[in-house]
């Protein structure tokens, strides 16, 4: 929608009410599998849950296994502006936009894309490298390194 209806440097964020109910990860997991005929079955372990895997889904039940969030980048809440951002809260009903200047350093960003050049023809980086770069870029980014990844978790 940003591409079509919004300007240069616009951000659009989906605007959220107290009536919504939010829901969590889990509910809609349950909601979901309750749609497909089955009835979640709560394990207390991977090993649980994996070891069920073979034999409830005959019963219509599904084996689960929720956790709380422990993984890299994870957020505890998402944020989709600051105080210190411009928005506009008018121009679409369920829509709102952040109105971004385009303020910049030049050599900063110079400084970056060659970084990332140089780590392009060694055919070699490492993730430390990129989360610094981006703190240098953005010192207020917020980067939370657990050690562990989504993909693990799966």
């Amino acid at each position: 929608m940003s591409c079509i209806f919004g300007e240069n440097r616009d951000i659009f964020f989906p605007k959220l009410s107290e009536s919504l109910h939010l829901i969590s990860f889990a509910e809609i997991a349950i909601n979901y599998l309750e749609q497909l005929g089955y009835e979640p079955f709560l394990c207390a372990s991977e090993d649980e849950a994996r070891l069920l895997a073979e034999t409830l889904p005959a019963q219509g039940k599904w084996p689960c296994l929720f956790t709380e969030s422990d993984t890299t980048g994870e957020k505890d809440f998402e944020e989709f502006f600051t105080e210190n951002e411009t928005l506009d809260m008018s121009k679409f009903n369920n829509i709102g936009v952040i109105k971004n200047r385009p303020l910049f350093d030049n050599e900063l960003l110079d400084e970056f894309v060659q970084y990332i050049e140089g780590m392009k023809l060694a055919k070699s980086w490492a993730k430390e490298q990129i989360v610094m770069l981006f703190y240098k870029m953005i010192p207020d980014f917020g980067h939370k390194e657990t050690g562990k990844y989504l993909d693990g978790k799966m």
